[in-house]
């Protein structure tokens, strides 16, 4: 070591107490010792220069002005905890540190550990103190902090942990969790063993209780032990009976890693197994649960704790403590200083114009270090303009960010929401396909370690290549890795953050690609499951148990209730519904053998196999089989659980199903009631229930109940969660369609332009529930707009396809605002559909779908008939005439009655297309259309042919 930069004590202290370091300074130099006083001050944002680094790695100990400016900056915060984190690799650990408090109590000292030794009074005189420290460091053997050796690698259990090249600073929030912890050196004997991480999504709390067990492997020579309790998962919210089930699942392997019990043994064996082995090993050991959900009572939390007395627990959650348990660590922002040097890691900021654009990104992102890593890489892309690109980029929001800040703002720093989702969706919009592929797998499943081979599985079932799905995977992992949206997480797995898979749910992907994938993961899971039990199979069984439920059944977040909502016409395009029924069976069959009947996870995915039954149509086995699930989950959880109320209301959905509305709104208005004795009058769950009843109520026939409950809705929508949330958009649409039920048109209008004007400000004109909204109105007026309906008729056959049931609706417009006498309606009649809100449905209910089976063969024939009708009356030739042929192809090919009926309708298809290149050119939308529409009839022959 440069023996110029070798010091007895290195001086910190804040640049507004320069005067009493100068004198303190001279006080310690005259006694004899070498010192070392930063003489240039640093400003916010200012790198730590070389100096300090050699400085502090040359210095024996630091002494530490403690006035109430030192713990404000943040680099008196960064020397501190620097010498303290070598000073624990060393001899004479904490006495290497020591402080000099003025103006403040003893208590407020941070760190604690600073006030293990005896400090000199707060009113000690400064050469006194100089004595005090001259004798410790005389006294002090020769290693200065830069001698400090790496940490060693601690034992890792279930598997080894795998640092983050993104994780930076945090050296203040590991060193209360050690004060809190860990009872050496005289600090906090007492200390409780348990200690939560407490933050937001995307902070970072995963990362700082790995560094914690790295950083502090010497304090627990008996291993680090973590168990991942699925926090962020949207069924664990409110559930600790899952959170148990999980835990207990990974306790097992770890037993089984051990040679503690033979594979396939009872979970409930695992725990006293584990325990009774920590207890004989007696050693102390740090026990990690990572990720609890909030509503996990003091007993629950008791299980899940570490199984013998000498092991530490730590815990990261988004939520408090339980009943006040344990010592709480707050994990916040980044320092600006850390949040700089995490966003320049992988593009350095010149200084000047793109250093003050690099802290101005870092104030936009709120020192959110998720947004942080992904902004860093993207910041290296040379399209993106640098540091002032991306921040510019911020600016104007799409719809897709809006949506997702508007739902993910709770969660996020208060502010920062639209850029953080902004930074994450720009992040997913740089994967090639092989990365797009990877994270949209990777949404559908839990945010639980994922192993490249469960991901080939899935992409084999659904119909790739088995080398292929390898190379995809392998290249779709690296791309999101280099992009921070997945990191690896030991043992060959990844894992990809709960915040991402959020962010790619709410995004507008395509709903029948992502089907497909939910489908293609339930026969992989369900092949996991019907496998054996013993050796490598029981492994592969652990890894799928997290994710059985994220792809079986409805789900219960509203980022994925439009699987719920629109699932018979997303199984409709998707294929045959009845293979996706034989999915449900198989993974319902493998659960039961490998769980039991009365598993949790068991009567989840018979709650999913009963919706598959009705979206076959075979209600009354769904019926059956939703209050088998119901009546399980109610004797398991109780009948207050979100889980059980969530199958009554599925209940209620059959009864809606098979027209029995009345049925159906009672059992909606019993999980009403409920849910406001459980959740309050004003909890969005409640809320939601309320809307159930108001659908059954319209569909009853009982317009004035349904929509005095509406005008509830809306109002208490409006105060809990704001007027521009998805959620008020709906209520205003649902108001629409109960004023247009009781013939009061020209107010469904203005409710209905209202919520347009709404969805356009949040979605954007292409979302679908902008179309949605938009053509209500169109309705509303009694479609004298035939040219509206034209166009949001082309706006669906791009945006959501020919097959789509909206798109089928709209068609029935276009058709019957063209001959509305042909629909028996009258000057000014009422059309014969309207686009009901979905949202306005309780969870499982499919408004306004068009199911094309032999049962829907009724409607399709009326709509043929007029789509003829309105072929027929247009004499003319043109544009317009064209489109009509267009319409005319489009209702005949959902016919499908005859023989050769598609043939004949792809011939119809043919000449419109043609004729409409002949007057408009292939370039224009109305020409797309026609050759979308084309295209889709083709693929009907295709498959007929092949099917025959």
């Amino acid at each position: 070591m440069d023996s110029a930069h070798q010091y007895d004590v290195f001086l910190s202290y804040a640049w507004e107490d320069i005067t009493l370091a100068v004198r303190f300074q001279e006080e310690l130099e005259a006694r004899g010792l070498t010192v070392f006083r930063d003489v240039t001050g640093m400003r916010d944002y200012d790198d730590i220069p070389e100096v300090i680094r050699a400085a502090i790695d040359g210095s024996r100990t630091l002494v530490a002005l403690y006035t109430p400016s030192f713990p404000e900056s943040q680099y008196c915060r960064w020397e501190l905890h620097t010498a303290l984190t070598r000073a624990f690799r060393l001899p004479e650990r904490t006495r290497r540190v020591m402080a000099v408090v003025r103006g403040m109590r003893f208590s407020q000292v941070l760190p604690g550990r600073l006030t293990c030794l005896r400090l000199p009074p707060v009113a000690a005189a400064l050469d006194e103190i100089a004595d005090s420290v001259h004798r410790t460091v005389t006294g002090m053997d020769g290693h200065r902090f830069g001698d400090a050796p790496e940490p060693p690698e601690p034992s890792w259990y279930p598997v080894p942990a795998v640092g983050s090249q993104d994780f930076r600073g945090r050296l203040p929030e590991l060193w209360r969790t050690r004060d809190a912890l860990d009872g050496d050196d005289g600090a906090g004997n007492d200390a409780p063993s348990v200690v939560f991480l407490v933050g937001g999504g995307g902070i970072g709390k995963t990362m700082l209780a790995e560094q914690y067990g790295r950083l502090f492997a010497a304090d627990h020579p008996g291993g680090v032990f973590v168990v991942r309790a699925l926090g962020s998962h949207p069924d664990s919210y409110r559930d600790p009976e899952r959170v148990r089930v999980l835990v207990e699942d990974q306790i097992r392997a770890i037993a089984e890693r051990l040679g503690l019990m033979e594979s396939g043994a009872p979970a409930a064996r695992a725990r006293a197994a584990l325990g009774a082995h920590l207890e004989a090993m007696d050693q102390p050991y740090l026990w990690i649960v990572d990720d609890l959900p909030a509503g996990v009572g003091t007993d629950v939390l008791r299980a899940l704790i570490a199984p013998s007395a000498r092991g530490k627990t730590l815990i990261t959650s988004r939520h408090a403590a339980p009943g006040g348990q344990g010592v709480r660590v707050d994990v916040g922002e980044l320092d600006e200083l850390d949040a700089l040097a995490l966003l320049t890691s992988r593009r350095p900021a010149a200084p000047g114009g793109e250093r003050q654009a690099a802290r101005n990104l870092v104030k936009a992102l709120g020192g959110h270090p998720l947004a942080l890593a992904v902004s860093a890489e993207l910041v290296a892309l040379p399209d993106v303009r640098g540091f002032q690109g991306l921040l510019e980029s911020f600016a104007e929001p799409g719809p897709d960010v809006l949506e997702s800040a508007g739902r993910l703002g709770v969660e996020l720093p208060t502010g920062h929401a639209t850029s953080i989702c902004a930074t994450l969706l720009r992040g997913t919009d740089r994967l090639a396909a092989a990365g797009r592929t990877v994270v949209l797998l990777a949404s559908l499943l839990a945010p639980a370690p994922l192993s490249p081979d469960l991901l080939v599985e899935i992409l084999v079932a659904s119909g790739e290549d088995g080398s292929r799905a390898a190379g995809l995977v392998r290249d779709g992992l690296a791309e999101a890795g280099r992009l921070a949206l997945a990191r690896t997480a030991g043992g060959g797995s990844w894992t990809f953050h709960a915040l991402v898979g959020r962010v790619v749910r709410l995004a507008d992907y395509e709903d029948v690609p992502r089907e497909r994938a939910r489908r293609a993961a339930v026969t992989a899971l369900g092949e996991r499951l019907a496998g054996p039990a013993t050796g490598d199979g029981r492994a592969r069984i652990a890894e799928a148990l997290p994710h059985v439920r994220m792809v079986a059944g409805p789900p219960v977040d509203q980022d994925g209730r439009h699987l719920v909502n629109e699932a018979g016409r997303v199984h409709t395009e998707a294929g045959d519904p009845a293979a996706g029924l034989a999915l449900f069976r198989t993974l319902h069959a493998g659960c039961r053998t490998a769980l039991g009947d009365g598993d949790l996870t068991t009567l989840r995915v018979l709650a999913g196999l009963a919706v598959a039954h009705g979206l076959c149509g075979e209600h009354e086995t769904a019926l059956r089989l939703k209050q088998e699930a119901h009546q399980g989950l109610a004797a398991l959880l109780g009948a207050r659980h979100d889980d059980t109320l969530i199958a009554l209301n599925n209940v209620g959905v059959t009864h809606f199903d098979l027209g029995a509305y009345e049925s159906a709104r009672q059992v909606f208005s019993q999980v009403y009631r409920i849910r406001v004795g459980k959740d309050s009058i004003q909890h969005p769950e409640t809320l939601q229930a309320l809307a159930g009843v108001a659908a059954a109520a319209s569909k009853e026939g009982r317009h004035a109940l349904a929509l005095r409950l509406r005008g509830h809705l809306l109002a208490r929508t409006g105060r809990v969660l704001g007027t521009r949330h998805p959620r008020y958009a709906d209520a205003l649409n649902a108001m629409g369609a109960s004023a247009y039920a009781r013939g009061r048109s020209a107010e469904a209008a203005d409710w209905f332009d209202r919520a347009h004007r709404l969805r356009l400000e949040l979605y954007g004109p292409e979302h679908g529930d902008t179309l949605d909204a938009l053509e209500n109105a169109l309705v509303a007026r009694g479609g004298e707009e035939a040219a509206g309906f034209r166009e949001v008729y082309r706006q669906r056959v791009d945006l959501q396809g020919p097959a789509h049931p909206s798109t089928v609706t709209t068609l029935r417009h276009c058709v019957v605002s063209l001959r509305p006498q042909a629909a028996g309606a009258g000057p000014g009649g009422r059309l014969p559909d309207l686009m009901e809100p979905a949202d306005s449905f309780p969870p499982g209910a499919e408004p306004g779908r068009v199911r094309l089976d032999a049962a829907d063969m009724d409607a399709r024939v009326e709509l043929f008939e007029w789509a003829c009708a309105a072929h027929e009356s247009t004499a003319h030739r043109g544009e317009d005439a064209l489109v009509v042929q267009l319409w005319l192809a489009h209702a005949t090919a959902l016919m499908d009655q005859f023989d050769d009926q598609r043939e004949v309708a792809l011939a119809i298809a043919e000449d419109s297309e043609a004729g409409l290149v002949r007057e408009l050119g292939r370039g224009h939308p109305l020409t797309r259309t026609a050759t979308s529409v084309h295209r889709w009839i083709e693929r009907l022959v295709d498959e007929a042919v092949e099917s025959g």
